[in-house]
């Protein structure tokens, strides 16, 4: 009874220092007796007061255990801390509205030897919404492709992520602790004061481009964004920086910036390039009065090297054609790619034409010096093109097309030089667009046909043959010479259909020939180094012979020796081909061209002819009688028939046959002449059938 006693008189004075707590508290005997409590206990539960005041601590585990998630749980402890009555007990439950609580039972001996146990209860939830929040940031941190780095106001850095790891080549035990200036190149150092200046008054950086050292001190492009780290009671105590790798992204940035601007074979300015230039220096020359020129470089033959040897080579050729211009001009200077094998010189400030004069010889000299491109030695020559501001034109445009049209003067006037622009180029160039614009619609008029020259065996004086030679009628402008019109279809890509399309008419009216006029010759015709070039050619020329019904032994083709002197292997396996299927092969205009001997011998050809211009000048010229002797004896020791062009006299027809020169062709048997009065011309003959 004293124990009692005592017990209760402590009551008062224990339920006064458990109000004082910031714990909600429960005090109860050894077999669960509720002995006191706080108010706060009772809060957050909260129980009903009459459950207080009559039930025991069981009868109230009861009724709050239908309040948590694990309610099972939480009764089954209850009954192991009072079975076992440690002297401390801890644990954590949850409550069904989210709340945490933690929870420690305490026994503890009153005088007397009077054990109770004290329960205290604490709301935990929002530090542990708090310890989830930092866990689910830190996991998002670590988890970020971004690279993150957290440093103090010192520049120490305190953490960083695992992209961050990646990013700079660091791991973190070898960067935390360490200045931050450990990834900043020293030209950045400025730029790194004056952003922590902004971070301290509170600022932030967003997506600023900058340079950050790789581990090993490796450059690296980085976009960051720099913000503010403040403490709890929003001092700000440091800086934390994401960086995002850009270096792809500049790279990618500054490959798009270059082909904008540069010629991606050569590496020469490109056209959208050379026309800022040109603005500037056009600009630059009217405000200072001095005098800037444009040359216009086209490569001679260019195409017959590319088309003949491979796109391959003729890459490294324009790449080696680049380098040697560039290094010919001063660095001020443009040298540009148009495309293809057109290029473009500004000279951007000179005194007198006769400085670009200088250029253009220095650049037609190194131009023609040898290239070796693999196995081949190639030769070539360029044809330029001088515009001068403001003498030529005032603006980029008409600088641009003046030097164009005095290019296409110079190859005009036999290509490996240079021509300045006059006022008569301009009328030359219109007619030459004028010429290409109706040429393209000629066929489809019937204004493109053929004539025919016979070919004479000159011991006998038999017909063995006949060329067909290209005409244009061209509408309401009468004929068109061929040394005009056949180099823009070249030029133009135009021959290939002309080709073809005069090709089957020769064959057919062959055909008709041999059938209905008893004509043996052979059927000569023309074949253009583009249409040579043509990978399907062989296959064309089959083509036309199948559908007009003429025989191969009837078709004889003639090519110029500029075909047979490039692309050697190509052109070699094409004349196997036609040769295998009886098809005549002829060099045309031979003399005037670089044949080598050496390659003739590695050609199908059955004929050589000789260019009309060695004839002309027989028998009294001695040198003309020196080179056709030497051609007829050359044809004659190589099993060749040779044939002489442009015979109008009897005395060249004497001489040639003098020195064994088989055949010959020209005004003095007759001129290109009509379908109908060639035939009429072959009755008038006695023989030749």
């Amino acid at each position: 009874m004293k124990k009692e006693s005592e017990l209760n008189n402590s009551l008062p004075v224990l339920k006064a220092a458990i109000e004082a707590t910031v714990d909600g508290l429960l005090v109860t005997d050894k077999q669960g007796k509720v002995l006191c409590y706080n108010q706060l206990y009772v809060d957050m539960w909260p129980i009903p007061s009459e459950l207080l005041t009559h039930a025991s601590h069981h009868a109230i585990l009861g009724y709050c255990a239908g309040q948590l998630r694990d309610p099972e749980r939480f009764l089954r402890s209850i009954e192991e801390i009072y079975a076992m009555l440690a002297p401390e007990s801890f644990d954590v439950f949850e409550f069904r509205d989210g709340r945490v609580f933690e929870r420690c039972a305490k026994v503890k001996t009153l005088e007397g030897s009077t054990a109770v146990l004290v329960w205290s209860f604490r709301d935990i939830t929002e530090r542990r919404q708090g310890e989830s929040y930092k866990a689910q940031l830190a996991a998002i941190v670590e988890s970020s492709n971004d690279a993150i780095v957290v440093k103090d106001l010192n520049g120490i850095i305190t953490s960083w992520n695992g992209a961050a790891e990646e990013l700079f080549g660091y791991r973190s035990s070898e960067i935390i602790g360490s200045s931050v200036l450990t990834l900043i190149p020293p030209d950045g150092l400025e730029e790194e004061n004056r952003i922590m200046n902004l971070i301290k008054s509170g600022k932030r950086t967003n997506h600023f481009e900058t340079v950050r050292w790789k581990k090993g001190k490796k450059p690296i492009d980085v976009s960051v964004t720099i913000s503010p780290v403040k403490d709890s009671a929003g001092n700000i105590i440091g800086a934390s920086k994401i960086a995002r790798d850009i270096t792809q992204r500049k790279e990618s940035q500054e490959r798009i910036e270059y082909l904008a601007h540069y010629d991606s074979l050569t590496g020469l300015p490109n056209r959208a390039l050379l026309a800022d230039r040109m603005r500037i220096a056009i600009e630059n020359a009217s405000r200072y009065s001095f005098r800037l020129a444009l040359l216009f470089v086209d490569l001679d033959r260019f195409k017959l090297i590319n088309d003949s040897l491979g796109h391959e080579i003729g890459d490294k050729l324009l790449k080696a054609v680049a380098g040697r211009m560039q290094s010919t001009v001063r660095q001020t200077d443009t040298v540009s790619r148009l495309g293809g094998d057109e290029f473009i010189v500004l000279l951007g400030q000179i005194h007198t034409a006769t400085d670009a004069a200088g250029v253009a010889e220095k650049l037609a000299a190194v131009l023609s010096q040898p290239y070796q491109i693999e196995q081949h030695k190639l030769l070539l020559t360029a044809s330029i093109g001088i515009s001068i501001y403001p003498d030529s034109g005032k603006d980029a445009s008409s600088l641009m097309r003046n030097a164009d049209a005095s290019m296409y003067s110079a190859k005009g006037q036999g290509r490996n030089r240079y021509q300045f622009y006059s006022e008569d180029l301009t009328s030359t160039s219109v007619e030459r667009l004028s010429l290409e614009h109706d040429l393209r619609g000629a066929l489809a008029r019937d204004e493109i046909f053929p004539v025919y020259q016979p070919q004479i065996e000159l011991a006998t004086g038999r017909v063995v043959g006949a060329e067909a030679l290209m005409r244009w009628e061209r509408l309401g402008q009468g004929l068109v010479s061929p040394a005009s019109f056949i180099p823009v279809a070249e030029d133009s890509g135009l021959i290939l259909s002309l080709g073809e399309h005069f090709l089957r008419e020769a064959c057919l009216q062959a055909r008709q020939w041999h059938e209905q006029q008893q004509f043996e010759g052979t059927i000569a015709v023309n074949v253009s180094a583009v249409q040579f070039r043509q990978n399907d050619f062989t296959d064309v020329v089959l083509r036309a012979l199948a559908d007009t019904g003429l025989s191969p032994e009837c078709l004889e083709l003639e090519v110029t020796e500029s075909v047979v002197m490039h692309g050697v292997e190509s052109v070699a396996q094409k004349m196997r081909i036609l040769e295998s299927h009886g098809i005549k092969l002829a060099i045309d205009d031979f003399g005037t061209g670089y044949s080598s001997l050496s390659y003739l011998r590695q050609f199908a050809i059955d004929r050589l002819k000789i260019d009309q211009c060695f004839v002309r000048d027989l028998p009294e010229n001695t040198d003309a009688k020196a080179i056709i002797c030497a051609i007829v004896a050359m044809g004659l020791s190589l099993g060749l028939r040779v044939m002489a062009e442009g015979v109008e006299t009897e005395a060249q027809a004497r001489f040639l046959q003098d020195i064994n020169c088989a055949e010959s062709q020209g005004y003095l048997y007759a001129k290109p002449m009509m379908p109908n009065d060639f035939e009429a011309w072959l009755k008038s003959r006695k023989s030749g059938f």
